[in-house]
């Protein structure tokens, strides 16, 4: 063999063994996972659908919005956060149709999704940059929106009122944000800058409460979403108030809570403008009335703690539930109006309370509890952890009106999300959906 051809032969020999080290130490390639790691929250999930126990089905697939896989129990319904969320309804229960609406912090764009299927459509593609709260009212039909608007080196804050109309039926849903010509074109309203607090009507009427702060004075005004007349029904030395509008003929006002600060909570007749005082002199105080004015949830601050009670207004009496929460983190029934609905912390970190909750300095991970204010009995019945999802500090509680419906939003990471309280009628395969009862 010569010189040459003993050189084409190693050289070869050494390409082979360079292409064969290549070929087997290359590994197969693997999936990446889709970071679904929620903002102050430690979990994480794979797939197109949002993390409960019952979204990851058989094969590991997850829940696809609008397929024949059994509904999840819970479920993140938008990936960006919102401003504000509610119910928009038609028809009448059993064979109502429910639909969660609920408008982007960022750009202002309104999604509704049906939550018979879980399918999310676009609705509004208008911009409004910058919200920072949102509240719906007139049946789901119309949304309050606050915003910061910077002027002349000011910062104002400003209230519109943006009417959106009823459920859409008007094109077929999905998720395209292509087809421009099938969005709604809303109307929108201002009304008069620095309102500080105010509420929209809970029983689905179309009336708004408002406040509005002078030098030395608050003064509360009614108004409508459609007309802006506006009627003065409350005037007071003191301008630190929170207001609830349980239903169209009553109004609450609470005072601002702290920790150290003694508080009191008021009713107002928007009818004939009368005050009255119902609880008060007590620290740290924040309240939630039900729809029919009845019964007051209330908590106070008791050592480290927010303690949890229920006040009867009618025979002024207290019931203490021994549940460490805020009101603000409730909902009151709407068909059983004795039942309210409360996102409970698992452990509570040493914090000056409410105070430092208000001020994002503290976070919880809730479980979900339901309180029999008639009865007296309560019973926790969801734990996000249960269903693999990341630690939730639930906030702006709302309920379809047949209480089968509950959504909120993580005051975490700012995104909405659904928890089926309701059995599904129709048998399924899915087993690994279950819920917790007892303390």
């Amino acid at each position: 063999m010569n010189r040459k051809t003993l050189i084409i032969i190693i050289s070869l020999i050494i390409l082979v063994s360079i292409g064969g080290y290549f070929f087997l130490s290359k590994k197969a390639p693997v999936a990446t996972p889709i970071d679904g790691t929620f903002p102050g929250g430690g979990g994480s999930f794979t797939g197109t659908g949002s993390m409960g126990g019952d979204d990851t089905l058989s094969g590991g697939d997850a829940f696809i919005p609008g397929s024949s896989m059994p509904l999840p129990r819970l479920y993140e319904l938008h990936k960006v956060p919102v401003a504000g969320i509610g119910f928009i309804e038609e028809g009448k229960s059993p064979n109502n149709t429910i639909v969660a609406r609920y408008i982007e912090r960022g750009l202002g764009h309104i999604y509704e999704t049906q939550l018979a299927t879980l399918v999310e459509s676009r609705i509004v593609n208008e911009t409004r940059p910058r919200i920072m709260e949102a509240l719906w009212g007139n049946g789901g039909k119309s949304v309050v929106v606050r915003f910061i608007d910077d002027k002349d080196g000011f910062s104002v804050v400003k209230t519109n009122i943006v009417n959106v109309g009823g459920i859409t039926t008007s094109f077929a849903r999905s998720t395209s944000t292509e087809m421009i010509s099938d969005f709604i074109t809303t109307e929108e309203t201002s009304l008069p800058d620095h309102i500080p607090f105010m509420a929209t009507v809970e029983d689905g009427g179309n009336k708004i409460f408002y406040l509005e702060n002078g030098v030395n004075a608050s003064t509360g005004a009614l108004a409508t979403f459609n007309d802006f007349s506006v009627s003065t029904i409350f005037s007071s030395s003191f301008t630190e108030w929170l207001p609830q509008f349980p239903n169209q003929n009553l109004i609450t006002l609470t005072t601002r809570p702290s920790a150290k600060v003694a508080g009191h909570l008021f009713f107002i007749s928007p009818k004939n403008k009368s005050v009255t005082k119902i609880l008060g002199g007590i620290n740290g105080l924040t309240t939630l009335t039900s729809r029919d004015g009845k019964h007051v949830l209330f908590a106070e601050t008791m050592g480290d703690a927010p303690e949890l009670s229920v006040y009867d207004v009618a025979n002024k009496n207290t019931n203490h539930f021994l549940l460490h929460t805020l009101p603000e983190k409730c909902v009151w029934g709407s068909k059983n109006s004795t039942m309210a609905y409360c996102a409970i912390p698992q452990s509570i970190p040493v914090a000056t309370y409410p105070d430092q909750w208000y001020q994002g300095l503290v976070a919880f991970s809730d479980a979900l509890w339901s309180i029999d204010t008639e009865t007296g009995d309560v019973a926790k019945i969801m734990t996000p952890g249960d269903y693999r999802a990341a630690n939730l500090d639930m906030i702006n509680l709302a309920l379809s009106s047949d209480d089968s419906h509950l959504v909120f939003m993580n005051k975490t990471s700012g995104t909405p999300w659904v928890y089926r309280i309701a059995e599904i009628s129709t048998p399924t395969t899915d087993i690994s959906t279950t819920t917790v009862s007892g303390m």
